[in-house]
């Protein structure tokens, strides 16, 4: 197995992140070879949390939406098939396929080094990387109080009724905090469930959910200093310019 192969086999076993020192002291590949592997952006990010420098798998890959697509970098596969939960039956047709080992497939996974994941490690990987794949968490139920805070669709809202600062881990009031840090609470599974989301999937939903914005956050900080760089390096041109302009205007008046 590569080590890149190896990298997110291990990481989307361990609910699709893993501290890096803990990752270190059980990985038997080079040091160097996985300094390389993990400073692949495409592939993987980072945050510190609490102190703890953590590693996250990401992927360009995502689920083809085409019926029609005659070849994409994507998986010709349907959701529900990888959930375990699509309504067909052997005896009906889903209009999306149901092979993940297709001979297609297998090229995909390979393009992507995701070949050595099973169902549940690929579902992981997909969930945290693809937001349109899970509820958004409602920015309305997070403000206010009662049961559905401010949110206006109340019982009928198809948006997640979590708490965002459970998510995130910055909910200081715990046990107090009156919204929910449940998953299994009727709402947000019913929310979750709507989506195809299997009971079993449930309880790593935290976990995919935190590094959904844990990704999400880094990809934001990058673009941030690539910009604040870009701004820097123009400003630094224009004033060397304006430097040059201005030697070459004291010349002119000199002479």
């Amino acid at each position: 197995m590569d080590t890149t192969a190896l990298v997110y086999k291990i990481l989307c076993a361990h609910n699709g992140y893993f501290e890096l020192e803990e990752m270190r002291a059980n990985f038997s590949t080079p040091e160097d070879d996985l300094e390389s592997v993990l400073g692949n952006q495409d592939m993987f990010t980072s945050d510190v949390f609490e102190g703890n420098k953590r590693i996250f798998a990401k992927t360009k890959m995502r689920l083809c939406r085409d019926k029609e697509c005659n070849g994409c970098s994507n998986l010709h596969l349907c959701i529900f098939y990888l959930y375990g939960t699509c309504r067909f039956n052997e005896g009906q047709r889903c209009r999306f396929c149901h092979e993940l080992t297709s001979e297609y497939n297998i090229r995909v996974l390979r393009e992507h080094h995701l070949e050595k994941l099973d169902k549940r490690e690929l579902c992981m990987l997909l969930l945290q990387n693809d937001n349109t794949l899970l509820p958004p968490v409602c920015f309305t139920y997070n403000k206010g109080s009662g049961e559905y805070g401010y949110c206006p669709d109340k019982e009928k809202c198809r948006r997640l009724h979590v708490c965002q600062r459970y998510i995130t881990g910055t909910c200081a009031a715990e046990v107090d905090c009156d919204r929910s840090h449940d998953f299994y609470e009727p709402h947000p599974l019913n929310t979750l469930q709507q989506r195809g989301v299997p009971n079993e999937l449930v309880a790593s939903m935290l976990y995919t959910y935190r590094n959904n914005q844990a990704i999400h956050q880094a990809k934001m900080n990058f673009c941030r200093n690539q910009k604040s760089h870009s701004t820097s390096q123009n400003f630094g041109d224009t004033y060397s310019f304006q430097g040059f302009s201005l030697f070459w205007t004291i010349s002119y008046i000199v002479e």
